[in-house]
């Protein structure tokens, strides 16, 4: 996996022009810690098929969740995405079409040391789904229904992660032999993360836009008082 360092917000942009230049889909995840790209299923024990404990899961949504689901036809994929936007851990990960929401990602849920950018060559990997998220063989990109304005304002694209039987584990995109080449870093020093959230502000990427409700809104408020 290649990794590049970005100082500056001119210089984020300029990498993630080249990087644009050589595909027609490029996706980005930003996060505050280095690799580990695994869904969050998979954090705490990548080496447990989670498989049965996840259609379990999904069967407890669809009942709990029928007076408050969508009332149109939904398959496993879509509940498997709902499921993943209101904070139910599943076998995706977040990435996002628009690079400098994953800078804001990246800088925002900063804790300590330096962040960074995940770039995704993502068109060789984009099918429409054959199968169930729980019965694919291989590691493949989504793009989600647009019926949810976080998604929306996101730009928000999803990996579904298999669990590997040879392995015996579920594998980080990083490390993945079928995909690590299609993946780049994009390192933020520490000492520029401020800098860059005020650069993004500037170009309307905040929490105000990125979650536009009223939630976002008091976030971006606080924020903005915290900072002048």
């Amino acid at each position: 996996m290649k990794s590049q360092t970005a100082k500056n917000f001119s210089e984020f942009v300029d990498i993630v022009e080249r990087l644009g230049n050589d595909s027609e889909l490029m996706l980005f995840r930003g996060q505050a810690e280095k690799g580990n790209l695994l869904p969050s299923i998979a954090r705490k024990n990548p080496k447990t098929d989670s498989t049965s404990a996840e259609q379990e899961l999904i069967k407890e949504l669809k009942r709990m969740g029928a007076s408050i689901l969508p009332k149109n036809d939904l398959d496993d994929w879509d509940l498997l995405v709902i499921a993943q936007h209101f904070g139910m851990k599943t076998r995706l990960l977040d990435w996002t079409s628009n690079p400098l929401a994953a800078l804001f990602f990246a800088c925002n849920d900063w804790k300590k040391g330096d962040v960074y950018v995940y770039a995704l060559d993502a068109n060789r990997y984009l099918k429409e789904p054959q199968k169930g998220p729980f019965d694919t063989g291989r590691t493949q990109v989504i793009r989600p229904k647009l019926n949810n304005p976080r998604i929306i304002a996101q730009h928000g694209w999803f990996t579904a992660h298999k669990y590997s039987k040879s392995s015996k584990k579920f594998v980080p995109l990083e490390k993945n032999n079928e995909i690590s080449e299609s993946v780049q870093e994009i390192k933020i020093p520490e000492d520029t993360r401020e800098k860059l959230l005020k650069s993004l502000d500037r170009h309307g990427v905040s929490s105000r836009t990125l979650f536009p409700d009223l939630e976002g809104l008091c976030k971006y408020i606080n924020w903005k008082n915290e900072t002048n």
